[in-house]
């Protein structure tokens, strides 16, 4: 009998660093959307309002990248075992 299923540790592994990784990615994302180090009294008063550099876009991107990511993971530790009936 065949059986293609994921171990409770490995679950946990999963759950625990899709957790991380979800909230690493959405607090730094957060950090990057409101840019707390520019300003730009020209143009607006708060810093949120500043245009991105290249170098924030970046930043945000990978911000994104790595919530998705997280995001994956714990979508992957939810997954239901399944039995696939192979010799059963």
């Amino acid at each position: 009998m065949v059986r293609c299923h994921m171990t409770s540790s490995k679950k946990t592994t999963f759950a625990v660093l899709g957790l991380l990784l979800t909230m690493c990615g959405a607090v730094g994302g957060f950090v990057v959307f409101l840019q707390p180090w520019r300003s730009c009294p020209d143009i607006d008063d708060s810093s949120a309002g500043c245009p991105a550099t290249s170098g924030d876009q970046v930043l945000l991107i990978l911000a994104l990248f790595i919530l998705i990511v997280g995001a994956l993971f714990l979508v992957m530790s939810m997954k239901p075992e399944r039995d696939h009936g192979y010799g059963s």
